[in-house]
């Protein structure tokens, strides 16, 4: 019947990382119901890349543009602002759609005037729609760049800013009642819980994204959640240790041995609560744009570690040469470093470079004009003693004096299948064996708007 089919809003759940194969598991175990609800009544497609480079900063924006990484040319986190083709919101704004984009990675809006936009966490150069938004978007981006450095703390006035902010856009009991449980939890808990502040986070997230849907009634809508990718490079190890030759220790399985499967868990909540927010009319898309795999290919030297400077400004200052007008933190180890000009910036590769051990480079980076994306390119464990030579100066310190080992962080590699389930309008479900090519999401999307599909499907 026509009062049946699902002709409303859209939801696009990104749920970065997520891996068909756990879903598929969890699902037949019963452990994932909203998932299977979703799944059911979807065309249900793998994707796959070729890009290049496998990372969700470029799989993202080739899932919003419809084109590949040699067209959109996003190679970097916090590049949102460089890309030019349109995303998928931006053309369905000059049919007069009306959207809101959630924290999706890399992402900017050309139509401001139909498209509400809160950038990512790792966006310095894209600023929120309504600048309210700030206090929330610093916030949140402060704690996911900085969650490896344990000297970080916010300043009293963001963390006031903050709470005010979230008073005021629907924080609720649900997630304040979950953030006390997760205090109390790692203050009693006899082993590490921390890793679920990353659940946390999302539920704040969460909250603001639905206060602003029903504000806004948008008939377009992406939220963007990180929490399970995070913990799939941490814990793949804990969850699977027979894919390992370097074993997990027993404390290790015991602390971090379900953090994955209960980030699955967690999602579906997430997955419940947009069924709840769309409505019997509405429609959800899962996307996951790219997922994760074991990450074996450093087993030879005990798996693969990194390290952070413990200030990247006083790493800097010891190394000399041009200093940066501004650091911004992006992923675990990684920051990028925004010059007065690009002549500077080109000058700072020289004085990286510089930084050695043994005549070798510590250092990687890669420069986009007037800023460098650098980190340690360290990969195994530093013995005592183990010194960095500066080689424009002849100066040595310890390599622990400027760096901090921030651990075993990659026990996965990025795979390049992704999950893509479209919910149909008369809530039928397909199954389609054929790996889908991750641009092509993109107007399978925009088909979701299209008055002749919907009148095809009520006419059948």
């Amino acid at each position: 019947m026509k009062a049946d089919l699902k002709t409303g809003s859209v939801l696009v759940l990104e749920l970065n990382e997520l891996c068909p194969p756990i879903l598929e598991r969890m699902i037949a175990a019963d452990q994932l119901p909203n998932f299977k609800k979703l799944r059911d009544s979807s065309e249900v497609f793998v994707t796959h890349t070729d890009d290049p480079t496998l990372e969700p900063w470029v799989q993202w924006p080739t899932f919003h543009t419809g084109q590949p990484e040699s067209v959109h040319g996003a190679a970097e986190l916090d590049e949102g602002h460089l890309i030019k083709p349109a995303r998928v919101w931006d053309t369905l704004a000059e049919s007069g759609v009306e959207s809101v984009v959630f924290g999706s990675m890399n992402a900017d809006a050309k139509r401001k005037d139909r498209v509400f936009l809160v950038p990512d966490p790792w966006s310095a150069n894209v600023t929120p729609s309504d600048a309210s938004y700030e206090a929330f978007h610093k916030f949140i981006s402060f704690h996911v760049a900085e969650h490896t450095n344990p000297n970080a703390k916010p300043t009293s006035a963001d963390a006031m800013n903050f709470m005010k902010f979230m008073l005021g856009h629907g924080l609720s009991l649900n997630t304040v009642t979950t953030a006390m449980s997760q205090i109390a939890g790692e203050k009693t808990a006899s082993g590490d819980r921390k890793w679920g502040r990353a659940l946390v986070l999302d539920w704040m997230m969460w909250d603001v994204f639905a206060k602003t849907w029903k504000k806004r009634r948008p008939q377009f809508a992406t939220f963007f959640a990180n929490s399970t990718a995070f913990l799939q490079h941490r814990y793949w190890r804990q969850m699977d240790p027979d894919s390992y030759q370097v074993k997990p220790s027993e404390e290790d399985v015991r602390n971090y041995g379900s953090a994955i499967e209960d980030s699955y868990r967690h999602m579906d909540r997430i997955v419940g609560k947009a069924f709840d927010l769309v409505g019997p009319t509405g429609r959800i898309v899962l996307a996951t744009a790219l997922s994760q795999q074991a990450n074996t290919q450093y087993e030879h030297i005990g798996g693969k570690f990194v390290y952070r400077p413990h200030s990247f400004k006083d790493l800097f200052q010891w190394a000399g040469g041009p200093q940066p007008v501004s650091f911004e933190p992006v992923m675990t180890h990684q920051a990028w470093a925004t010059f007065q000009s690009e002549a500077a910036a080109i000058e700072a590769e020289a004085t990286l470079a510089a930084l050695q051990s043994n005549g070798k480079t510590i250092m990687e980076w890669r420069r986009t004009a007037n800023r460098i994306m650098f980190w340690c390119g360290l990969i195994s464990k530093t013995g005592p003693g183990f010194e960095v030579t500066n080689a424009k100066n002849g100066e040595s310190t310890s390599f622990e004096e400027l760096f901090m080992l921030v651990g075993q962080v990659n026990n996965s590699k990025h795979c390049r299948d992704g999950a893509f389930w479209v919910q149909s309008v008369d809530g039928s479900a397909k199954r389609h064996v054929d790996k889908l090519p991750l641009e092509h999401a993109y107007g399978l999307m925009l088909d979701m708007f299209s008055d002749q599909t919907a009148s095809k499907v009520a006419a059948e």
